[in-house]
């Protein structure tokens, strides 16, 4: 991680004013989300591990949160038939390849985590076809945890504040 941050030292602070930390809504009800909105594009441009521009940015109680309603969020809702949720080993239990074949027959979700925890390796969907939809982990997607060779521009993406900045506890996908 230090070469990325010796090379980057001058330019690798990002400041934002303490009251948009106080809550995210002002005493009149309205929101406070857009400011937060900007800080946070301005984090990725800054790194480069995500293409921001026409983006949508959705906020959580942690990425479990965030996870489960991509998950909700992809299901059919209109079909008897209920998709299958599956990920890769080594941190998740599973091997995505098996499914390959089924793919085009039957409705897939898949959890694609890149950088694998606890591997690091960088990873991509394995399956493909129209029945197959897919999630990507990049809680670890920082210059600090794994060198970063290209933004990431996937579909549903999910980040975490707390990767970001040391601060497990704070629960903000």
């Amino acid at each position: 991680m230090e070469p990325f941050w010796v090379k980057n030292t001058a330019s690798s602070s990002i400041v934002v004013v303490g009251w948009h930390r106080l809550s995210y809504e002002f005493s009149d009800g309205s929101l406070n989300l857009e400011e937060l909105k900007t800080q946070i594009r301005k984090v990725h441009a800054k790194v480069g591990n995500t293409k921001i521009d026409g983006t949508y940015i959705i906020f959580g109680a942690g990425a479990i949160q965030l996870l489960h309603a991509a998950v909700h969020a992809l299901s059919a809702h209109d079909s008897v038939s209920t998709a299958k949720f599956i990920t890769s080993t080594p941190y998740y239990p599973g091997d995505t390849s098996k499914w390959k074949k089924d793919a085009e027959d039957s409705s897939f979700i898949e959890l694609v985590t890149s950088p694998n925890n606890p591997d690091g390796e960088l990873r991509k969907a394995v399956l493909q076809g129209s029945n197959a939809k897919t999630i990507h982990d990049l809680a670890y997607y920082w210059p600090h945890f794994t060198p970063v060779p290209s933004p990431a521009d996937e579909d549903l993406m999910i980040f975490t504040l707390s990767k970001l900045t040391g601060h497990a506890g704070s629960r903000f996908g």
